[in-house]
């Protein structure tokens, strides 16, 4: 062993080989990031340095300033941190800000889910929202409120953006799901006709009570053109009804949009002309008037041109 190591000495004390680690040594202690660490650290001595000189150069190899180059990144999407601990210099690895900011994405995507609804409302935003007359004036101003309640944890009730076809209500309400996003606030956005299918095909599986659970639990719901969908018995009382009555029990707000106003909604509920329907959609309706503003849109349908 010791033949092994007079060995190693006599290499490392070439000329050369000594030229070559001392340049090694001085642009590593010259890298600002070292420089930094070390000035943060005045109890850091030369004997410490020079045992710690292969952290303080593997943290050096892969930093350019304060920012991982990512083919010299030793794993992917982390970079090094210099410590001190016990008095030897280490290095950790922690999530760069790229990496950060990637998983924040993906966790705000799932905490707003937009279902059903067609690509062009999906990055619906409200510097794009029309505001050519006074109703949709009106109705940006309501969205304006209703997510400053939000904002600052305030009791808020919903909306229901209601009017004929075409006339920005699906957008407006796509632009408030959009803006919950980028208040990290958990939301569902979805079309009913495609949340009443896709909860018709769940009825016969396993899935069904966690399906209705998280429309029933979310902190905001948005259910575009209500009133569209396939009306039945079991759509109005076993799936709107029972999330309905939950979200108003735990004032959870609810938005909506509809071709149809109030009383016409009321009338789609009724489903037939029997006095029990006739009651059942009044009931119905009772939790949506009483938990949201209505708001009414005028014009003529855009999509036209």
């Amino acid at each position: 062993m010791e033949h092994i190591h007079s060995s190693i000495e006599k290499i490392l004390n070439r000329p050369d080989v000594a030229e070559s680690v001392r340049q090694i040594e001085q642009r590593v202690l010259s890298h600002p990031g070292v420089v930094i660490f070390l000035r943060s650290h005045p109890e850091i001595d030369q004997r410490m340095i020079e045992r710690g000189m292969l952290k303080l150069n593997e943290y050096a190899e892969q930093m350019d300033g304060n920012r991982i180059i990512p083919e010299k990144a030793v794993i992917e999407g982390y970079q090094p941190v210099l410590h001190l601990e016990k008095g030897q210099i280490t290095v950790a690895y922690e999530k760069t800000e790229e990496t950060r900011e990637r998983e924040n994405e993906r966790a705000l995507e799932k905490r707003f889910k937009s279902l059903f609804l067609p690509d062009e409302v999906r990055d619906a935003n409200f510097s794009d929202f029309d505001l050519s007359t006074t109703d949709r004036k009106l109705a940006l101003r309501a969205a304006s409120q209703f997510l400053n309640s939000i904002r600052t944890k305030q009791p808020v009730r919903g909306l229901y953006l209601h009017g004929s076809f075409g006339v920005g209500k699906t957008y407006l309400l796509a632009a408030i799901g959009n803006a919950l996003k980028k208040e990290k606030v958990a939301a569902i956005l979805v079309h009913a006709p495609g949340f009443v299918s896709e909860a018709k095909r769940r009825i016969r599986t396993d899935s069904f009570d966690s399906f209705l659970e998280g429309f029933q639990t979310v902190p905001v719901l948005l259910i575009d053109d209500i009133g569209a969908e396939s009306i039945s018995p079991w759509v109005r009382d076993e799936l709107f009804g029972i999330i309905l009555q939950y979200r108003m029990m735990h004032r959870l707000p609810t938005l909506f949009s509809s071709n149809l106003s109030y009383d016409e909604l009321e009338l789609h509920f009724g489903i037939t002309n029997d006095a029990g329907d006739k009651l059942k959609a009044m009931r119905l309706m009772e939790r949506i008037r009483t938990t949201t503003n209505p708001i009414e849109f005028l014009g003529e349908n855009r999509r036209r041109y």
